[in-house]
């Protein structure tokens, strides 16, 4: 689809009388209307005219010669733009830079030039579901994950289940592929989450796996948390992943750590500082103990373990 705007510099007496003019331009399909300050304290101010259909420019100039001369004022810069419709929230994500987190480089297609050879690389781009690794709260995942795997990678030491649980993109899920060779299970409530991390999981050459396979791979699965019988019964995890929001994260507690397995690891992100005494409090209560803690500008990421 195709949208048009008409843009124009006008004094400020003049908005009320050009707007009325636009608005009669399309009997059919009112325009929306929006102008702007140039300059502090200059009186010549931007305003752009959306339209679904091609406006008549002639027209319009044609009325606007006619009303000119009784206000003694006049409009300099009228244009006519063609606007192509995107994903504009795509299209802003494409201009962030790659995510260097030490073990792990997040990419998008267009910085695959960037790719150093001493990290895991990870090609995720701009879409519908969260985890482009930019948000601080991804970042401290990513962090954790990075540790932990310096501490459970070997035959004797990687864990044998993971879960990536509310995974977004399945960028966590995804990079707990790239240094475990286990079944990671990515579970959301959003299909268009799972279909995402799908899609990235084909980028990055990483099998889509059965749930229960026991095969090196992501297992991909819709569900309610917990609710959907199937997310428990692959468990419990020796690693739990999620990044969700302080208050969910305090409500699904008693869950997660119920399949979370007696030596297990959880990192939980999505809370900001001042709520990280509400969330320890709450695993707290499970038995579990607080060992590290990411701080990424407001946001914290948490690293728990069984209490000893």
């Amino acid at each position: 689809m195709t949208s048009w705007k008409i843009k124009l510099s006008l004094a400020r007496e003049l908005i009320p009388v050009v707007q009325e003019i636009i608005y009669g331009l399309d009997g059919n399909n009112c325009p929306t209307l929006s102008d702007f300050e140039i300059e502090d304290g200059h009186n010549i101010r931007s305003l752009e005219a959306f339209f679904i259909q091609k406006p008549d420019l002639k027209l319009f100039r044609e009325r606007l010669a006619s009303i000119l001369p009784s206000f003694d004022l006049s409009l300099s810069g009228i244009t006519l733009l063609e606007i192509k419709q995107k994903d504009w929230v795509s299209e802003s994500q494409k201009l962030l830079q790659p995510v260097d987190t030490g073990l792990f480089f997040i990419y998008g297609s267009h910085d695959a030039h960037r790719i150093p050879d001493n990290r895991i690389s990870l090609l995720v781009e701009a879409g519908q579901a969260f985890g482009t690794g930019q948000h601080e709260t991804t970042h401290g995942c990513l962090l954790a994950i990075g540790e932990l795997a310096e501490d459970l990678t070997g035959d004797d030491k990687n864990p044998q289940t993971a879960l990536d649980l509310g995974c977004g993109s399945g960028l966590l899920a995804l990079a707990m592929c790239k240094v475990w060779p286990i079944t990671i299970v990515a579970s959301d409530i959003d299909p268009i989450a799972t279909g995402t991390t799908i899609l990235n999981a084909a980028a990055n050459r990483v099998p889509v796996v059965g749930l229960k396979s026991g095969d090196t791979g992501i297992a991909v699965l819709t569900s309610d948390g917990f609710e959907d019988n199937e997310l428990g019964q692959a468990g419990p995890y020796d690693v739990i992943v999620a990044n969700i929001l302080a208050k969910p994260l305090q409500d699904m507690a008693p869950d997660i750590v119920e399949n979370l397995s007696g030596g297990g690891s959880l990192i939980l992100s999505g809370l900001l500082g001042t709520q990280e005494k509400a969330v320890c409090a709450a695993y707290a209560k499970e038995g579990m103990t607080l060992v590290r803690r990411y701080v990424r500008g407001e946001w914290h990421s948490l690293m728990l373990q069984h209490t000893a």
